[in-house]
């Protein structure tokens, strides 16, 4: 496994690099803290192996619960209404696996395509290098950070901007940990956009194209107007003369999936 890196990041005529400060650490897979998961159980629903054969046609699989170590045991997802994106198959078939995973992970990470850029008035931001060509519909990266418990399970709330939900099962937070996706910033007329997909046996945060994307333009999605109103500020896009919310000055707060800064 690729040890944690810093961050480099270009200025915005793409001359010079610089090193991003720490403690931000460029990671390629999720990490946690085990101590943060101390008060918190991990559900695998997946029976024990020597006597799942002969119980899986006869009884419901039942979940047994064992303590955090890895991010497996907190994304993990066994369940015949969930379908693998990488090999289709639905997720209580044990022929998808973990593999899947990792190939897809190998297949669609474009982390070698894409420049970190900045800062500018919006911090540093994503943009696809000189000659890149990203189609629609393309799975672009999966969003990274460290695995929290949700603040119901803990009775605690975060107050970082980096921090995307998975209902009912964990936050990722990559306001001091995570891959270049943590740099795509918001803007109301997005290019790409977060989806919660399931990968062998596994959730996942995912981003994909919404459009053809060309060579060295900005990455971006809607962070959605919960996520301004949490923050305290305006987006400043350039899709509209003044600073606002998106959606409007006046719509209903909700929460949503994902509360993301770039």
């Amino acid at each position: 496994m690729a040890k944690d890196s810093q961050f480099k990041a270009y200025d915005l005529h793409r001359k010079k690099q610089h090193a991003i400060s720490s403690p931000l650490a460029n990671i390629t897979r999720h990490r946690l803290n085990p101590a943060d998961w101390a008060d918190a159980e991990a559900v695998a629903g997946k029976p024990a192996r020597k006597v799942a054969k002969k119980r899986a046609a006869k009884t419901k699989k039942r979940a047994t619960k064992k303590a955090v170590r890895t991010a497996t045991d907190i994304l993990h997802c066994w369940s015949a209404e969930i379908e693998c994106l990488h090999c289709g198959k639905l997720g209580d078939d044990p022929n998808c696996e973990s593999k899947c995973y990792d190939r897809f992970r190998k297949d669609h990470s474009i982390r070698h395509l894409i420049d970190v850029k900045g800062p500018s008035h919006l911090g540093y931001g994503a943009f696809t290098r000189p000659g890149v060509q990203l189609s629609k519909g393309q799975w672009l990266d999966e969003y990274l950070g460290e695995l929290k418990p949700l603040a119901g399970d803990t009775g605690e709330t975060s107050a970082s901007l980096y921090r995307c939900e998975i209902p009912g099962i964990c936050a990722v937070d990559a306001e001091q940990a995570g891959n270049w996706t943590r740099f795509i910033n918001s803007h109301c007329r997005p290019n790409v956009k977060l989806w919660g997909e399931f990968v062998g046996k596994r959730h996942v945060i995912l981003f994909q194209a919404l459009r053809d994307i060309g060579p060295e333009e900005e990455i971006v999605f809607n962070y959605g107007s919960w996520y301004f109103e949490r923050a305290g500020f305006k987006c400043v896009c350039d899709a509209y003369k003044r600073p606002h919310i998106p959606g409007g000055e006046h719509r209903a707060k909700k929460p949503v999936r994902c509360s993301k800064a770039g």
